[in-house]
């Protein structure tokens, strides 16, 4: 799906902030910043990393790095009627089959907005989504997190 629409994980964010070879790679795979499209990223995904950003206490440095990437995303926007339903019945599935992903929120919303938008999700945590990853409910692409290769 090279050149498709992505939704970035909030992991995957902060590697393209922290830059490296990682980075390197999972740009070269699916041409983020090549690209016609520019990568999504759910709107919890920017409060995630604000939250990551102050409890790290990040410096002017790093706080620029971040406004200058989050020029070259789309942000979705939480208010949309289609994503709440989304996120009501991944977290009512969820429930209803002990899924862990129930207990993290975050991801629900995540997975909500790439149902919606139509995006792969792209991450590094292969457990969280992986009840979702079924065919039917979610696209997403696990990326192992020390070299940004996909995993099968």
């Amino acid at each position: 799906m090279k050149g498709g629409y992505y939704l970035l994980d909030t992991n995957i964010l902060l590697h393209w902030l922290r830059g490296g070879n990682v980075c390197t790679t999972i740009d070269g795979q699916f041409g983020l910043t090549s690209s016609g499209f520019r990568p999504l990223v759910c709107e919890v995904t920017l409060g995630e990393i604000e939250a990551f950003a102050m409890s790290a206490k990040w410096g002017d440095a790093r706080r620029q790095k971040l406004s200058e990437v989050r020029k070259k995303l789309v942000v979705i926007d939480l208010t949309d009627e289609r994503i709440y339903k989304e996120y009501a019945e991944y977290s009512t599935l969820a429930m209803s089959k002990g899924w862990s992903i129930f207990h993290d929120k975050n991801d629900l919303w995540i997975a909500a907005a790439a149902k919606v938008t139509g995006a792969t999700v792209l991450t590094t945590d292969a457990k969280g989504f992986k009840p979702l990853r079924d065919g039917k409910h979610l696209d997403a692409i696990v990326l192992d997190p020390n070299t940004g290769w996909a995993i099968p």
